[in-house]
């Protein structure tokens, strides 16, 4: 904004029932602006209506439409036209009219030119102002609009990075990619190629045969392919039509440019989504090895235990074996009881040696399927958040 003076040649329009006032005005002016006269406020209404003047001087007192009739009649239609009255008018109460008509200044009778024409260059200052300020509010609402749509896309793109990162399969992906484009105001089809398989998906749901038959004849359409408000999208894994595209230019090249982002990053994810299958394929092989290992390990458990007991019931079977063949040997006591004490020695040594090795082997076996189990527990919850991340 300028406090200088506007440059000489402003349009104005003098407006006045007295042919020697107009005349006068013209001759006055013309040194200054281009002006332009009329002899009612019905001829300035029709002119005005052609072409608008960068000011009017307004009479007050004509025939027809009187000055302040015609300043409101201007007001409404072009309300931010400056309008000086030039009025022979005296009192108070005529001034204060003028300015509720609408006016923005008042000259009074015999005019004083150079005080008019610095009445006539402030007013027409002010209203470039004025226009100048509206301009930048304009552009400034607008950069605002800008920026919370920008805002709103950015978020849309980032929502559907974080999400789809977790994607545990190529349906959901798909999925997610359709609601993010369905988040710009747009339809469309979606197709990922996977494994010598293909995943598709639309705005609608599950596919037509029709939108199936696009779809794989878009992917021949090149990387980037653009037909009236359709748009196809075209990457190694990942194709994409999308359907309703707006035609203001400055908005969809910004559609455009998100929805290349949407693309590119779906078709980095097609790989996050095989690493994750696979993952998941070996957290299925390792969880049903370590199952078996701790079935293997409580079935040999259960077996160690077994045989301590059987091994302890066949050397009582023998000490009560020996001792009732005591009968038939035809032994002396003595020799029966010396028999009986080395014999209880060695068997009370055995069940020493044997009880001590089954409380360590039943710790080892202990040690290995507690770790078994947690490992398997492990397991068990990095499946269970896989699931419910890709939920």
């Amino acid at each position: 904004m300028t406090d200088q003076p506007l440059q000489n040649g402003s349009r104005l329009l003098v407006v006045d029932d007295d042919r020697l006032c107009r005349t006068t005005h013209r001759l006055m002016l013309a040194k200054h602006f281009a002006v332009t006269a009329a002899a009612s406020g019905e001829e300035a209404l029709a002119l005005c209506a052609q072409e608008l003047p960068d000011l009017l001087l307004l009479d007050v007192t004509m025939p027809g439409l009187d000055g302040y009739q015609t300043c409101r009649l201007l007001r409404e239609r072009h309300p931010r036209v400056p309008i000086i009255f030039v009025t022979a008018c005296q009192t108070l109460d005529e001034h204060l009219h003028a300015f509720e008509a609408g006016g923005d200044d008042l000259i009074v009778k015999p005019v004083e030119y150079e005080i008019l024409v610095r009445k006539i260059q402030l007013a027409l200052q002010r209203h470039a102002d004025a226009a100048q300020l509206q301009a930048e509010k304009q552009n400034l609402q607008q950069m605002a609009m800008q920026f919370l749509s920008s805002a709103g896309e950015n978020g849309t793109l980032l929502n559907f990075t974080r999400a789809a990162i977790q994607s545990p399969n190529y349906y959901t992906l798909a999925r997610r990619l359709v609601d993010a484009i369905g988040a710009f105001d747009l339809s469309c089809s979606v197709m990922i190629r996977h494994g010598g398989e293909t995943t598709i998906r639309t705005s609608a749901g599950q596919p037509s045969p029709l939108e199936q038959a696009i779809l794989e004849h878009a992917s021949t359409m090149g990387r980037i392919f653009q037909l009236g408000s359709q748009c196809v999208f075209n990457y190694d894994h990942v194709s994409i039509v999308v359907r309703g595209l707006p035609g203001d230019e400055e908005r969809l090249g910004r559609i455009r440019d998100n929805l290349t982002i949407l693309a590119e990053t779906t078709e980095a994810l097609c790989d996050n989504v095989a690493m994750r299958q696979q993952s998941g394929e070996h957290a299925a092989q390792l969880q049903l090895a370590q199952n078996s290992a701790v079935a293997a390990v409580e079935r040999l458990r259960l077996r160690q235990q077994q045989i301590s007991l059987d091994t302890r019931l066949l050397l009582q079977e023998m000490i009560d074996g020996i001792e009732k063949a005591y009968a038939w040997l035809d032994t002396a006591p003595n020799q029966e009881a010396a028999i009986s004490t080395t014999m209880e020695a060695a068997v009370h040594k055995v069940l020493e040696m044997l009880g001590a090795g089954n409380e360590q082997d039943t710790a080892d076996f202990q040690q290995v399927l507690d770790a078994l189990r947690n490992s398997q527990a492990l397991a068990d919850d990095v499946g269970r958040q896989a699931a419910w991340s890709g939920g």
